[in-house]
């Protein structure tokens, strides 16, 4: 019996869902069978670097300006000093504009907290980071427990971008572009679907939303509950079976983007994907290797959105 018969033959179960996970299966099954069922393990990219860093930075910003509101020291006319210089190692590099953006967001969350309290420190200080949220019987039947972590946790009344007062805001901190809408339903806003899952019975959720510094764009995710279905439907799907062959590959532009092997996805050398090879589906790049096409690749019409 080879490795992969003894992986899909295998009676272990996934320890919990995540919203990676889901995020994961949503953009590709077969990238989700190589990372979370054969356990192939990837080093970091310039990408994965680049946002582990920044939101620490984030983190550690938060960390400082709290401190500095416990000592009775707190002084919002230059928040940027509550930034980690003691490790600027972090964040020196993007500055401009991860850094710079950030900043000025926290500076219109203040500005807000003023509009709402005389002693709005409390206020615009988030109410938790990296907050952890766990659902223990989840909506679907067999499934593991559901966890994940909120980068902040915000006072509804300290985000301008939010028209209710009360509640908190589940915010997810974005270090890539801020998304085309037609990409925005499988991502930002199931994921925001996903936190509301896992927090709504702690917590008054006022919105869920992610923040991209890269263009200072702060994005809403509608919480809807046909949503929660399509989440449902995947975890049933990702759980149902442990065979590569019952998770098809979604030939797409997050195969390959652009040469380099930074600009493609993380299995694309162990993958039969021919997004970028010559004969395949979208663009070709001179680096991509020359590939068959594995039969079948994709459930038919599933990756049909992607060539037009």
């Amino acid at each position: 019996m080879g490795f992969v018969d003894e992986i899909e033959n295998s009676d272990e179960q996934l320890p919990h869902i995540s919203k990676s996970r889901v995020k994961t299966w949503k953009t590709c099954p077969r990238k989700f069978w190589f990372q979370y069922i054969f356990g192939y393990r990837t080093g970091d990219t310039f990408y994965t670097k680049r946002g582990t860093r920044l939101h620490k930075t984030y983190e550690l910003f938060h960390e400082n300006a709290e401190a500095a509101i416990d000592a009775g020291t707190f002084d919002a006319s230059y928040l940027e000093q509550y930034l980690p210089y003691d490790e600027v190692g972090l964040w020196l590099d993007w500055v401009d504009p991860f850094v710079v953006n950030f900043i000025r967001f926290e500076e219109r969350r203040w500005h807000e907290a003023c509009k709402h309290s005389e002693n709005p420190a409390r206020l615009w200080l988030p109410q938790e980071v990296e907050a952890e949220g766990w659902l223990d019987e989840p909506p679907v039947a067999d499934s593991p427990p559901w966890m994940g972590y909120a980068d902040a946790v915000l006072h509804a009344a300290s985000v301008p971008d939010v028209d209710r007062d009360e509640g908190y805001v589940i915010l997810d901190y974005k270090t890539g572009k801020t998304p085309d809408p037609k990409y925005r339903e499988e991502g930002i806003f199931l994921e925001g679907e996903f936190y509301a899952c896992l927090f709504e019975d702690e917590l008054e959720i006022a919105a869920v939303a992610g923040y991209y510094p890269m263009n200072d764009d702060f994005i809403v995710a509608p919480l809807d509950d046909a949503r929660r279905e399509v989440i449902n439907a995947a975890v049933e799907m990702m759980i149902g079976s442990r065979k590569m062959a019952d998770f098809p590959i979604e030939e797409q532009p997050l195969c390959k983007w652009k040469p380099g092997k930074d600009n493609e996805c993380d299995f694309y050398r162990i993958c039969s994907s021919r997004w970028g090879c010559r004969g395949g589906p979208g663009p070709t790049f001179d680096d991509a290797p020359d590939r068959e096409r594995e039969e079948p690749t994709t459930q038919p019409g599933y990756g049909d959105r992607w060539l037009n």
